[in-house]
C-alpha cells in the first residue's frame, strides 16, 4: 500500500475534483462516497469548501489551506472491499497518520502529531478510468476544530510511514 500527501492551496479546486464535479474529471459515475469528517451530509464541494473556509476564517490565515491525501491498496487486497470496509481502512490509515511524529537525528521532535480526525474532510473512492484500480482520495481542514493547525512538515512522509503501517497491521505485503 502507499499514500501520498501535501498541503495545497487550491484548495475548491482539490475538493471539487475530488467529488467529481470538476470539469478535468473525465468520469465522474466512478467516484463513490466513503465518509465526510465533521460536515453535514449531503454537502457538494462548494457546500465542502464553503464550511472549511468558515473554520479557517474563525482562526489564522494560512496559505497552504487543506491536506490533500491519496491512499492505494494494492488491487488484490481490496477486491471484495464495500464502502464500509473501504471506510474501516481510511479511518485505520488516518489513526496512524495522526500518531506519527517525525524526529530529528537528536531524538527531538520536529513535526509533532496531527489532528484530521478533529477537522473537517470529505473522502472518496476512485477507479482509475482505464485500469479500474481503486484508490481513495482525501482533502481535509489544515485546521482542526479546536483552531489548531495541522502540521504539514514532511507530511509526504507521514503519509508513507501510516500506509506501511496499516499495511503491515493486516498482513498486507508486496507481491
Amino acid at each position: 500500500m502507499i499514500a501520498k500527501a501535501k498541503s495545497i492551496s487550491h484548495g475548491i479546486n482539490d475538493i471539487s475534483y475530488i467529488t467529481g464535479e470538476s470539469r478535468n474529471k473525465k468520469h465522474p459515475e466512478r467516484i463513490f462516497h466513503v465518509k465526510d469528517n465533521l460536515l453535514p451530509p449531503g454537502l457538494d464541494a462548494t457546500g465542502i469548501w464553503d464550511s472549511m473556509r468558515l473554520t479557517l476564517d474563525k482562526f489564522k490565515k494560512i496559505k497552504n489551506s487543506v491536506i490533500r491525501i491519496e491512499v492505494s491498496p494494492a488491487p488484490e487486497h481490496t477486491k471484495d472491499f464495500t464502502i464500509t470496509d473501504w471506510e474501516k481502512l481510511w479511518d485505520e490509515f488516518m489513526d496512524e497518520f495522526d500518531n506519527i511524529e517525525l524526529y530529528d537525528k537528536n531524538g527531538r521532535t520536529y513535526s509533532p502529531k496531527t489532528n484530521l480526525t478533529g477537522s473537517k474532510g470529505t473522502v472518496r473512492l476512485h477507479l482509475e478510468s482505464k485500469s479500474g484500480i481503486p484508490h481513495l482520495h482525501g482533502a481535509f481542514c489544515r485546521i482542526d476544530e479546536q483552531g489548531r493547525i495541522n502540521n504539514d512538515h514532511d507530511i509526504h512522509l507521514r503519509a508513507q510511514r501510516a500506509a506501511e503501517r496499516v499495511a503491515q497491521k493486516r498482513g498486507w505485503h508486496a507481491a
